[in-house]
């Protein structure tokens, strides 16, 4: 019997390359484009459309080496949350560039977490269903 796509070394190693870099480029260029004279509401808005804007390309590269569903979800999810949370931090205080794509991947990271948990709930929740 095959082992699902998610705990396959490949996959899962290429899941977290894939919000790294999304996460980290993202982060980048929200730290580049906003700054404290930013309102925290706006900046955060803003960023998360940008951040899903940035990713869309990123997960269209990455889809072709692990598959579309399987990257596209995580990768755009990362994208709006590095978006939004260094946008954000961004309007707060000034962050540079380095701290921007550090914030980034950090988030592709806690999105990738966040996800392969909620699988697994739900993956544990449907089992009862169909036993």
């Amino acid at each position: 019997m095959a082992l699902p796509i998610e705990t396959r070394p490949y996959f899962v190693f290429g899941d977290l390359i894939a919000n790294l870099t999304v996460g980290a480029l993202v982060g980048g260029v929200m730290a580049a484009l906003f700054g404290p004279g930013w309102n925290m509401f706006v900046a955060m808005l803003v960023g998360m459309a940008l951040g899903m804007a940035i990713s869309l390309p990123l997960s269209l590269l990455f889809a072709a080496l692990f598959g579309a569903m399987e990257i596209m979800v995580p990768t755009m999810t990362t994208g709006m949350a590095a978006g939004m949370v260094v946008s954000m931090g961004a309007a707060m205080e000034a962050v540079s560039f380095g701290r921007g794509v550090t914030l980034g991947a950090w988030s592709g990271v806690g999105v990738m977490v966040a996800l392969y948990v909620a699988n697994a709930v739900i993956r544990q929740r449907g089992s009862r269903w169909t036993s």
